[in-house]
């Protein structure tokens, strides 16, 4: 609850209000007027991170197209360890990752997706609600998936971060959570609680991740597929 005072006067009405708030952050701009420089769902103080720029017109898209992102990466195949945007681990080794993105969206604009994605068998998917009454994935229901690895001279095969589905489905009520407590710092009854509070009742928390790395991801023209469909409507 410490940014409750960060994102108190930020007034919210509609679905585009939570857009604009996520486009603001991540072009880089600090709400000077509420000193917010990072959204709910992240633990870094000092914005986003390096990466993040590399795909970062493509979040925009997103998030002005009803994708609420809160997590994402691109891909890499075989960058310097000492990579300024991508690079990790000790010098002389390589790193690599699948295209990965994490966001919410609409039961309608999820259940698109869902349909879209025997298109797309590149990507998997694992689609959740609040209450996991919605809970679909076309992976394995327990098994994790690498998206980021690294070879390192003298060292095994390093493999820091993985989309495991039974975390995912831990970590959904967290990222769900996140939505009420930020609508509690707004009296009842206002136009901003109550879109907060739609969004965590009726919203789903999407995962994305593009097994064929070394290649341009295609999560996002699956993305626009999906807006297409919707005729440009942000649903």
């Amino acid at each position: 609850r410490s940014c409750e005072k960060n994102f108190f006067f930020f007034t919210l009405t509609e679905i585009t209000d939570c857009s604009k708030f996520q486009i603001s952050i991540k072009n880089f701009n600090i709400i000077t007027n509420f000193q917010v420089n990072q959204l709910p769902w992240n633990e870094q103080y000092d914005g986003i991170r390096a990466e993040t720029s590399l795909i970062k017109d493509q979040l925009l898209w997103c998030n002005s197209n009803g994708f609420l992102t809160i997590n994402s990466q691109p891909s890499v195949n075989g960058a310097p360890s000492t990579d300024p945007f991508v690079g990790w681990g000790k010098p002389g080794g390589y790193c690599y990752q699948k295209a990965y993105l994490e966001f919410f969206t609409s039961q309608a604009n999820a259940e698109i997706l869902w349909n879209l994605l025997p298109s797309y068998s590149r990507l998997n998917c694992h689609i959740v609600n609040h209450d996991a009454t919605i809970d679909w994935t076309n992976t394995e229901t327990t098994m994790p998936i690498a998206v980021t690895w690294g070879v390192f001279p003298g060292s095994e095969i390093a493999q820091p971060t993985v989309v495991d589905p039974l975390s995912f489905r831990v970590w959904k009520d967290e990222a769900f959570g996140a939505w009420l407590n930020w609508s509690s710092i707004y009296a009842e009854g206002t136009s901003s609680r109550c879109l907060l509070e739609k969004i965590y009742n009726e919203y789903c928390l999407v995962t994305l991740v593009d097994n064929d790395y070394p290649k341009s991801t295609i999560i996002f023209d699956c993305l626009a597929q999906l807006v297409n469909k919707n005729f440009g409507k942000i649903l």
